[in-house]
């Protein structure tokens, strides 16, 4: 059913009934589960199923509650529109700041640059003037249309409570739905307005000009896009570890061993892969960390499994493959409270051939004293040989350490001011850091040298992950609750 439309900024107090353009009646019922007004046979037939009310029942109904919704739209409603306007003022100012930030790491990166590279440094600046420009003109458009819309809210606020004792039940409903639709619609994704464009030094070497110089980069650029899911279980899934685009080796809490997941069919595999922590290498062999027998473990591609390395007395936890083909193994001694190591204490990240044999050792800082870890977890090593180990400092924060391939600590990432309790690292092709941060429901992209650059998931896409795996443009994430999420990573 469809009423004769009235058009109208204000709709006067006193107004024609209209006529239902189906039944040629007067509309004298509304329909509160479609919103709209209908006439009496529509409520017998297309409606009847449906919660409908006369008119006159309605509008008393909704004088009510009229000084209760009035009321909320102004203390509430608009003072939230207010909190936006400001936020967007206050957005451009923070915008600017950033963009001066980054400016300000080009001049000193190009101070270290002949005269000659002049022109580049003027083609990258403007590049990141041009993106500030275009954010805060998106952001000032928005703004006009919030502010657009508060003077349209008080308007019809105003006149609702002026004209309200002698307008007629219809128009009362008429210009309250109005209200509530001009009051429901303010969303202006402010947050989308941030100054999206870095930029990144370049080392001064060998090599283009432009290669020295550096690049702009747009942190707009990095988006990801579901593609499938699959309820694995219920309990948290605590390692991924991609072995192609469709499958997936998966272990639940509490599990002894590792399952292949093929997200295509949906189908669980039952491996002969038992352990903790496990990595697949470019040989496709298989190593696995075992806590119980303080041990690692080589499971062939043929199943076949021996002990490559006995760690007693200590457990075995994280494990990797390193860019020279060797592993990496974060180790822990038993003995000693969790998360206050004292002098017997050990904490080690332990780097070895695949046949055992002990190439270094990380353990403690340049001065030979400071920790480098509390309780190392996780470990991963870039492609530019950089090490991320995930370190739980107490039962319910971590932080993420980036180690050089010589031990040096370089940099520690602590999140950004919520929570911060790391489960799990991994990398792109262009050596940034993706870090999931499991309390918060965020996965963080970083900077190879550690630094934040944006939220790449939140809480509208994931749940608690626990457990990521990073394969080509593939991004699989497991969360605390059996789920598992695949994703298309891009980031170019």
């Amino acid at each position: 059913m469809a009423a004769i439309p009235v058009s109208s900024k204000y709709p006067c107090a006193q107004e024609h009934i209209p006529m239902c353009i189906k039944h040629d009646l007067n509309i004298d019922m509304t329909c509160e589960d479609c919103d709209e007004f209908i006439c009496s046979q529509c409520a017998k037939t297309d409606h009847k199923d449906h919660d409908w009310k006369t008119i006159h029942t309605a509008g008393s109904l909704r004088r009510r509650e009229l000084k209760k919704t009035l009321s909320k739209v102004k203390e509430k409603d608009i003072a939230e529109i207010d909190e936006k306007i400001q936020k967007a003022s206050k957005q451009k100012v923070g915008n600017k700041k950033c963009c001066d930030s980054e400016v300000s790491k080009l001049q000193k990166h190009y101070d270290a640059i002949v005269s000659k590279l002049d022109e580049i440094k003027k083609n990258l600046e403007t590049k990141l003037v041009e993106n500030l420009e275009r954010k805060n003109a998106e952001v000032s458009k928005k703004n006009l249309g919030l502010e657009k819309k508060r003077e349209r809210i008080k308007g019809l606020v105003e006149f609702l409570e002026d004209k309200h004792g002698t307008m007629s039940d219809y128009s009362l409903i008429d210009n309250l739905r109005d209200l509530t639709n001009l009051v429901s619609n303010t969303d202006s994704d402010i947050e989308r307005g941030d100054h999206s464009v870095r930029y990144r030094g370049g080392d001064i070497s060998e090599g283009s000009l432009d290669s020295i110089m550096g690049h702009t980069f747009d942190l707009d650029d990095f988006s990801v896009t579901e593609t499938d899911s699959f309820q694995y279980g219920d309990k948290c899934l605590d390692v991924l570890e991609a072995i192609d685009k469709d499958i997936c080796l998966v272990r639940a809490h509490k599990s002894d061993c590792f399952e292949r997941m093929n997200i295509r069919n949906k189908k669980k595999e039952k491996s002969n892969i038992c352990g903790n922590e496990v990595c697949v290498t470019d040989k496709d062999d298989f190593y696995v960390t075992d806590y119980t027998n303080h041990a690692i473990v080589r499971v062939s591609p043929s199943g076949s499994a021996c002990t490559v390395l006995n760690t007693a007395p200590l457990v075995p936890a994280g494990i990797c493959q390193s860019t020279d083909g060797g592993l990496l193994v974060t180790l822990v001694d038993d003995d000693t409270e969790t998360f206050h190591p004292d002098s017997k204490s050990r904490r080690v990240l332990r780097h070895v051939t695949l046949t055992g044999d002990v190439i270094r050792e990380y353990e403690y800082q340049v001065d030979g004293q400071t920790r480098l870890f509390t309780l190392p977890y996780k470990v991963r090593q870039n492609s530019n040989t950089d090490i991320c180990v995930v370190n739980s400092t107490s039962q319910s924060t971590g932080e993420l350490a980036i180690l050089s391939s010589s031990g040096f600590l370089k940099s520690v990432y602590h999140g950004q001011k919520l929570t911060f309790d790391p489960s799990d690292v991994v990398f792109d092709s262009h050596c940034n850091i993706i870090v999931s941060n499991c309390p918060t429901s965020q996965i963080h992209l970083l900077s190879p040298d550690g630094k934040f650059m944006k939220y790449l998931l939140t809480e509208n896409e994931v749940k608690h992950p626990y457990s990521m795996s990073l394969y080509q443009s593939t991004l699989w994430v497991g969360d605390d609750k059996g789920l598992i999420k695949v994703f298309q990573f891009n980031n170019t």
